[in-house]
């Protein structure tokens, strides 16, 4: 439990009559975490943030009634910093069932989980992710020093990050197969409730891109935590069956820059 200060009685006071509000610790976010609950036990996710949590309230916003998202109570930029605060979602990060469920079945939520995502139909107001301002922030964070090589994935150790970023410039798609995706498809960012899909959080780098662009990062993620053998159960489910090499490996390298 915390005192509130005068930023938060601010913003949170014209939505919560009786709250409690309590720091969350060990979020893999730049972002201040906060759970805000109510005296009848209705709970609360509030975000802090310099920058960047309005493309989150934007792809949350054209999101709702189509796939799971959390509902938005209110976005503000107030004293310097974005906010934005969401209903809690039940359930837990999918990565939370892989000691729990079958390593198959995580899988094959996360694959479908997907599929849905991909599946929505794309109009003038969802937000665009475009690649080459996105190549642009990431020549950006090598040149400042943003990146952490000792993060780097095995393959690309040998590199230094000015050749790393050539070859991403070398290996740029021509061709794109535009749907609305997450942005960071990782297990945490999936939330799961009773074998349900709950929903989709953490959706600032969310937009019309390139399907790679979230397949290249899932099936990242199923190599580290499950080992290559479960990758082919992933395309299955999502329903690949001609995969693009080309194009996993260079969104797999872009990523290293973020």
């Amino acid at each position: 439990m915390m005192t509130h200060s005068g930023d938060l009685m601010v913003l949170l006071e014209p939505y919560f009559a009786n709250y409690s509000i309590a720091p969350i610790l060990g979020g893999a976010t730049e972002a201040d975490l906060y759970q805000v609950t109510t005296n009848q036990n209705e709970r609360y996710i509030l975000k802090k943030q310099v920058s960047s949590l309005q493309n989150d309230f934007l792809n949350y916003k054209w999101l709702e009634r189509k796939v799971p998202v959390p509902q938005v109570i209110f976005y503000a930029q107030y004293s310097n910093y974005e906010w934005l605060c969401t209903t809690e979602l039940k359930g837990q990060t999918l990565d939370s069932y892989i000691d729990t469920l079958d390593k198959k079945e995580v899988i094959s939520y996360y694959a479908k989980s997907l599929k849905w995502l991909h599946s929505l139909t794309i109009d003038g107001n969802s937000l665009v992710q475009n690649l080459n301002e996105r190549l642009l922030v990431a020549e950006y964070n090598y040149k400042n020093n943003l990146v952490d090589r000792s993060q780097l994935q095995p393959q690309y150790q040998q590199y230094n990050l000015g050749e790393l970023y050539t070859k991403l410039l070398a290996m740029k798609p021509v061709d794109f197969e535009l749907v609305f995706t997450h942005g960071d498809y990782c297990l945490d960012n999936i939330i799961y409730h009773n074998g349900e899909l709950s929903g989709f959080i953490d959706l600032g780098n969310g937009g019309v891109a390139d399907k790679y662009q979230d397949i290249a990062i899932a099936i990242r993620t199923i190599q580290d935590d499950f080992g290559d053998e479960f990758v082919s159960l992933f395309y299955q489910d999502y329903g690949l069956r001609e995969i693009n090499n080309d194009k996993l490996a260079f969104y797999m390298l872009l990523d290293e820059f973020f």
